[in-house]
């Protein structure tokens, strides 16, 4: 059954059985979670009535017979869901989760999302929020620097909208044909805070070390965006959890499931503050996550 026919019933989308398909990047980890925290909210919601296929991407073979609907966890899964039924003239919509926002924007099929077919739920954190996140724990702070890819540019106003609503000035290097080390330096230059986005062309497992290193040698705290960069020596993280992620994911197919249009692609809700202690002693702040955590959702309550 196609799409087209599939949700021509009416709102209330199909009446029977609802078959999905869950594409993983990764077949263990973070993939994994996020996708069982997906299924798990849709099967609380309106348990039995999902007939699930979970598996790595590249052993959807054929699109025949087509599932209802795609779920795609991760960019390399999101790239290969949309291949897959790229020459179907009705293909099921895909929601992508746990997917970079710049990794989505790049590879996103434009014929898709104009007829909102595609959607996503991000991995990485709103812009507005990582700059409440610093104004709250470094009060004191004014510069805010961010070491981007060249992909950055697309996404830059976001970001000094949110900075200028919060009285922070926004330096932004981006590595170029100088090398990371050259756009490292000079961010580092004149900025109270380095501000990591999880682009990996920048921030990567050969290249966390050295920047780490780097911001703690220059007295800047660097705030990332995985509990990883927190045990590593980062002042902060600001993260939504695999399971976040993928139970936002289930709730936005639960309500599609639901007749609801597909919404547009969106920042996780949920999210979690690390501190490393460690290193807020030695820069000398006194910070307490949850504290932080509970003032960002209070900032964002309605």
């Amino acid at each position: 059954m196609t799409y087209g026919s599939a949700w021509a019933a009416g709102p209330a989308g199909p009446a029977g059985p609802v078959s999905v398909w869950v594409a993983l990047s990764d077949t263990g980890g973070a993939h994994a979670e996020a996708a069982e925290a997906l299924r798990a909210r849709v099967e609380q919601a309106q348990p039995g009535r999902v007939v699930w296929r979970v598996a790595h991407w590249s052993q959807f073979s054929g699109p025949k017979p087509e599932p209802h609907w795609v779920v795609a966890v991760g960019a390399a899964a999101q790239r290969g869901m949309q291949e897959l039924f790229a020459a179907d003239a009705t293909p099921p919509p895909l929601l992508a989760i746990l997917v970079p926002r710049q990794a989505f924007e790049r590879i996103a099929d434009p014929a898709r999302a104009q007829t909102g077919l595609l959607s996503a739920v991000f991995l990485d954190q709103p812009p507005a929020r990582q700059l409440e996140l610093i104004r709250l724990a470094m009060p004191a702070v004014r510069t805010v620097g961010i070491l981007a890819g060249a992909d950055f540019r697309e996404h830059s106003s976001t970001f000094e909208k949110a900075a200028k609503e919060r009285g922070l000035q926004l330096g932004v290097s981006v590595v170029g044909e100088s090398g990371l080390f050259a756009a490292l330096q000079q961010v580092l230059a004149d900025t109270g805070v380095l501000l990591a986005l999880p682009d990996p062309a920048v921030f990567n497992s050969q290249t966390a070390a050295n920047i780490l290193m780097a911001t703690y040698r220059r007295q800047v705290p660097l705030v990332g965006f995985s509990p990883a960069y927190v045990r590593a020596g980062a002042l902060l993280a600001l993260y939504s959890t695999p399971a976040q992620v993928g139970a936002r994911g289930g709730e936005v197919l639960r309500q599609a499931l639901a007749g609801r249009s597909l919404p547009p692609p969106q920042w996780p809700r949920e999210f979690v503050v690390k501190v490393n202690q460690d290193v807020a002693r030695s820069l000398g702040f006194a910070l307490d996550e949850a504290k932080l955590g509970e003032q960002l959702r209070e900032g964002e309550r309605p």
